[in-house]
């Protein structure tokens, strides 16, 4: 028994041998052949799939951009988003191109979502993003959205009304201006956002510098930023509130400011109009004293420029009466000031005569 499993062994291996060896002469045979038709029909496939233009390719798109929606569905809920949207800008997507349109598309024909109605509660929530083409017949399906999911930071949501906006002022004019009135607009702001910001909230402030004004550009108009503060004026971290005009609806920017800068002049009284008459016989004037000595006018440089000469004097409607007197006078003189002024320092001085009796010997000047 055992001689004839010894015998059979050598006739398997024969017949092994055999049946490798046609398998290799029929794969060799007209070997030549068989490799250029593999290449064709490898090329004709290639035609074939060239001519359908109808027929999908994947394509990897950067790029695409992300648009967050329903964030005012979710201040409706109560719930803001306070940080996690930075870095969810644009995403890379796979999209399923038709062959015809595989060269141009680009990552404007598609879109990404965010919904931010997904949000339920407070607190780390995560989110996916969704995208599609903006036309399926010709820009395919998205089949894969790379890093589609968001990690965001939810707060409660509140809102405070007529936050009153307070205007710094910082600097100074150069010598021999004056500021006008400053105006700014808007004077209160509503808030929305994260509840812990927005109830500490009491003021909303701008910083205005008033060393860059200039008279020759009146008005001087500025639109500046502007932060808020708690009731210790510590600043507030603003990025994630909504702010409008009071009653307005539309997000506001900045504060728009206001300020005319008008020309100065130091105009000094004209003594020798302020006084009528002759004191008694045996006195004499020895002093006018006048308070102030000279008055300060600001006003639009037209106005202005007549009072900036060097022999420029301001007179009063009346003068001090000294006729017959012995004694010294103080009274108050309204001044012929300009009206087309934007400032008048006063418009009353005071006038002292000082009246002494003549020293013997010697003559009244």
């Amino acid at each position: 028994m055992m001689n004839n499993d010894l015998n059979r062994a050598p006739d398997q291996e024969k017949r092994s041998a055999r049946i490798l060896k046609k398998i290799k002469k029929t794969l060799t045979h007209n070997l030549g052949w068989k490799i250029t038709s593999l290449i064709l029909a490898i090329c004709l496939w290639g035609g074939l799939i060239t001519q359908d233009t109808s027929l999908p390719r994947d394509k990897i798109i950067d790029g695409v951009r992300v648009s967050v929606t329903n964030a005012s569905t979710l201040r409706n809920n109560g719930l803001v988003v306070v940080s996690g949207l930075e870095n969810t800008e644009t995403v890379r997507i796979r999209a399923r191109v038709p062959q015809r349109y595989y060269s141009t598309v680009t990552a404007n024909n598609y879109s990404a979502r965010l919904d931010l109605s997904q949000i339920q509660t407070t607190g780390e929530q995560t989110l996916k993003i969704t995208a599609s083409s903006n036309n399926v017949t010709m820009y395919g399906s998205v089949n894969e959205i790379y890093s589609n999911e968001v990690t965001v930071q939810v707060e409660e949501y509140a809102v405070q009304n007529r936050v009153p906006v307070e205007i710094r002022t910082t600097g100074s004019l150069p010598e021999g201006y004056y500021p006008g009135a400053l105006t700014y607009s808007p004077q209160y702001v509503d808030i929305g956002g994260p509840k812990a910001i927005v109830e500490a909230a009491v003021r909303c402030v701008a910083v205005y510098d008033q060393s860059n004004l200039s008279a020759s550009r009146n008005p001087n108009a500025v639109n500046l930023d502007f932060v808020f503060e708690d009731a210790e004026g510590n600043p507030l971290d603003s990025k994630n509130l909504t702010v409008t005009s009071t009653g307005q609806t539309a997000a506001l920017q900045r504060i728009a400011v206001s300020q005319y800068v008008y020309a100065m002049a130091q105009v000094p009284i004209h003594k020798e109009s302020l006084i009528r008459g002759e004191v008694a016989d045996g006195y004499r004037i020895t002093d006018v004293q006048v308070t102030p000595a000279a008055i300060t006018l600001a006003g639009r440089e037209a106005s202005i420029a007549p009072y900036l000469q060097s022999d420029a004097v301001l007179f009063p409607y009346e003068q001090v009466d000294v006729s017959n007197r012995r004694q010294t006078v103080t009274t108050f003189l309204a001044l012929r000031v300009p009206s087309n002024m934007e400032y008048v320092s006063s418009s009353v001085v005071q006038v002292t005569v000082t009246i002494e009796p003549v020293p013997d010997g010697g003559e009244a000047p």
